[in-house]
């Protein structure tokens, strides 16, 4: 039993010696190996953790991102008009805008009243404004801004020009090319005409700028003219004076007439010929 062992063990030595190269069984070398990989084994999970967690972050402020824009995106809510057609619309502050044919007003109502309180329009509008001094009142064209705190007054948008009608309380009315500014009180009006690039001021007020909404014209010794000028814009007409009178002038009230009987009236009190064009 012993020499076998003997054998064996002989044997296995001289493998051993036979194979054996000097520094291939270094026993600090393969403990600083396995203690490198170990130390990537703790790194992984961590480098894994960051990923995550930069992952959710990223997700949060997207939301938040999306959140916020989605609160400041504008929610128009918007009201338009047909040609001989009129609409009252009341504003969340109880503001009262009364539109006139072929018109338009918008606002944002994510927005509106918050700071400040903005509508955008084309055409033409009367706006009876409830009075809130910290959050002023504007009404915005694409040619002018007009600005108040708490009053009544008419927007027209005219092509290349805008007027502005103040039947109560004060409005700043700016222009946007050349910042031209005024203030109007009661009874004042303004337009402003981008061909000529300049603003006229009237302090006389126009009884009849409001006939649309009143269904009432009024002349008080009213040139001719003025009054044709009127009842084309009353019922969106073109009328023609046959017979010149330029010394013409007209008093009378007309509430809420055929065209056919204001024209009568009128060519009997002057001796004018007024008719309306035929549209071809």
């Amino acid at each position: 039993m012993n020499n076998e062992y003997d054998d064996k063990l002989e044997q296995s030595i001289r493998f051993v010696a036979k194979h054996y190269k000097e520094g291939c069984m270094d026993a600090e070398k393969a403990w600083v190996k396995f203690a490198s990989k170990r130390h990537i084994s703790r790194r992984v999970p961590f480098v894994r953790y960051i990923l995550r967690a930069a992952a959710v972050l990223l997700l949060l402020v997207g939301l938040g991102t999306f959140y916020l824009w989605e609160q400041n995106r504008p929610d128009w809510v918007a009201v338009s008009t047909m040609s001989g057609q009129t609409k009252d619309i009341y504003l969340p502050d109880s503001t009262l805008i009364s539109l006139a044919g072929n018109s338009w007003i918008r606002y944002d109502v994510r927005s509106y009243g918050k700071e400040r309180r903005v509508v955008e329009m084309k055409g033409k509008a009367f706006f009876q404004v409830e009075r809130n001094e910290a959050r002023p009142f504007s009404v915005e064209t694409n040619l002018a801004e007009v600005k108040v705190l708490g009053t009544s007054f008419q927007v027209e948008t005219l092509g290349n020009s805008i007027e502005v009608n103040v039947k109560t309380g004060k409005v700043s009315f700016t222009v946007n090319e050349g910042d031209k500014q005024v203030i109007l009180t009661a009874g004042m009006s303004a337009q402003y005409s981008v061909e000529k690039k300049e603003m006229t001021v009237l302090t006389e007020e126009d009884t009849n700028y409001l006939s649309w909404k009143t269904g009432l014209l009024r002349f008080s010794d009213t040139p001719l003219d003025k009054v044709i000028e009127d009842l084309n814009d009353y019922y969106q007409v073109k009328i023609t004076n046959r017979v010149k009178k330029p010394e013409a002038k007209l008093t009378a009230s007309f509430n809420d007439m055929p065209l056919d009987e204001v024209l009568m009236v009128i060519n009997q009190t002057l001796d004018t010929h007024l008719v309306q064009e035929t549209r071809k």
